[in-house]
């Protein structure tokens, strides 16, 4: 990153602070994943040390949620609050000069003290790309999963429709054999306008599942409530596995029930899930 200090108008603060929402887009393949960790390079860290750089603040950033190590992202959301008076336009154009090529702010705004990018979250609209022709193109290679396999997308598109509505997920999460509600650590249950609140329950509502087939490449795009760990990529790799006639309707039904992920689908590669877009 560029050597660049915090201007005067940076550091001159405003009285009762303010609260700023990002709106971010990413290439999720040198990261591991949104939130800090410790030796390893995330799209949270290196975000919150540019707007230290900025404004002289350390501020607690928070993200619209969680992404795996390699996800993308055209629409992740995080907000923090500070004291500092540049103007919103200016600080994303300050943030930009300051983060790598693939990490990008696209819009910078105030919102009202209340509001948090998690908590705050009605729905996350997650895609999947799959590449499904002989020889992978190296363009597609960072967002694209290659599996050029014969599909039948019909009984597909009847297994996605069984996603929708209210299930409880734990045979989709993360980990191995039965999942108990007692130790998954869900992420958002919304309710109409109000805050999320975090639960132990697996259970999450699924708006939509769409299957479309867009020359060699597969889409699979689906807006949730929330989500579980891995609980994206281990449907995508579900599906996929009941098109290839490896699974049957009727074990695919019986997996919400049963809630053991050894009897799901496998995980597909993170680095075709996008995060397309959080709604509020």
């Amino acid at each position: 990153m560029p050597n660049r200090k915090p201007g005067s108008e940076a550091r001159q603060q405003v009285g009762a602070g303010r609260n700023i929402r990002l709106s971010l887009a990413f290439d999720g393949t040198s990261y591991h994943g949104w939130q800090v960790q410790e030796n390893h390079p995330t799209v949270q860290g290196i975000l919150r040390d540019a707007i230290e750089r900025i404004t002289g603040e350390h501020v607690v950033l928070s993200g619209s949620g969680r992404t795996d190590a390699g996800t993308h992202a055209r629409g992740l959301v995080a907000n923090f609050a500070t004291t500092s008076g540049i103007p919103p336009a200016q600080l994303a154009r300050a943030l930009n000069s300051l983060l790598p090529h693939d990490i990008r702010v696209l819009s910078a705004r105030c919102v009202p003290v209340g509001f948090h990018a998690r908590r705050c979250a009605r729905s996350k609209v997650y895609r999947y790309q799959i590449y499904r022709g002989a020889v992978l193109p190296p363009h597609l290679g960072r967002e694209h999963y290659h599996y050029p396999y014969p599909l039948d997308l019909e009984r597909m598109e009847t297994a996605a429709r069984m996603y929708v509505g209210d299930h409880d997920f734990a045979g989709f999460a993360a980990g191995s054999g039965r999942i108990s509600s007692k130790n998954v650590r869900g992420q958002e249950e919304v309710r109409g306008t109000q805050a999320a609140v975090q639960t132990a329950s697996t259970v999450r509502h699924i708006f939509s599942f769409e299957l479309k087939r867009r020359g060699r490449r597969l889409l699979f795009t689906v807006e949730g409530s929330g989500f579980l760990r891995h609980m994206v990529r281990n449907m995508v790799g579900t599906l996929l596995e009941v098109g290839r006639g490896k699974m049957s309707i009727e074990h695919f039904r019986s997996l919400f029930e049963k809630r053991d992920r050894s009897l799901a689908g496998f995980a597909v590669p993170a680095r075709g899930l996008i995060l397309l877009k959080v709604r509020y």
